[in-house]
């Protein structure tokens, strides 16, 4: 009798153990533009690179700084400041760009900081009611009695299409 009392209990233990396991997790970049905290998925992330020169191109957008080259790649580099309600006119003097995973673009944000990585269970994102495919912002995580904006990446890549013509 004892010995199926302690079986039924270990079995429970087990059960828990497995139900913890398969919380699955996902990391965030959580990084700083203009004082103001930001977060994308770090697997949305290809290289974070710091001291490359970015080239002007003539009659773009304000948003769009120019180009960078990243080992023979040119990259377009988006300021987010205007476009995510930044009222601050000048440009951001750290030259420290986050450079988005793409199949299909190559685009990049430039940024002040990066301040730490987060890990956060997969359905920790508070997603925005109205899923808006042009909204740069995707909701919010909750990290240490915090909401932290979570960046749109393809919000950035619509609204070049859209402003350049090639929608």
């Amino acid at each position: 009798m004892n010995e199926e009392i302690i079986d039924k209990i270990a079995s429970k233990d087990g059960e828990k153990t497995e139900a913890i396991e398969e919380k699955k997790m996902v990391t965030w970049l959580v990084f700083s533009v203009a004082e103001k905290k930001y977060a994308v998925k770090s697997s949305e992330v290809l290289e974070i690179i710091r001291d490359v020169s970015v080239y002007k191109l003539p009659f773009m957008p304000d948003y769009i700084e120019g180009v960078l080259n990243r080992r023979g790649d040119p990259f377009t580099v988006i300021n987010p400041r205007s476009l995510i309600g930044d009222t601050e006119t000048t440009p951001p003097d750290v030259p420290l760009f986050l450079i988005f995973k793409r199949s299909d673009d190559q685009l990049s944000i430039h940024i002040s900081d990066i301040l730490f990585f987060a890990e956060i269970e997969e359905d920790g994102l508070n997603q925005i009611p109205e899923k808006n495919e042009e909204g740069f912002f995707l909701g919010t995580i909750a990290y240490k009695d915090e909401e932290i904006p979570v960046i749109n990446p393809n919000a950035f890549e619509i609204l070049i299409r859209k402003d350049l013509g090639s929608a």
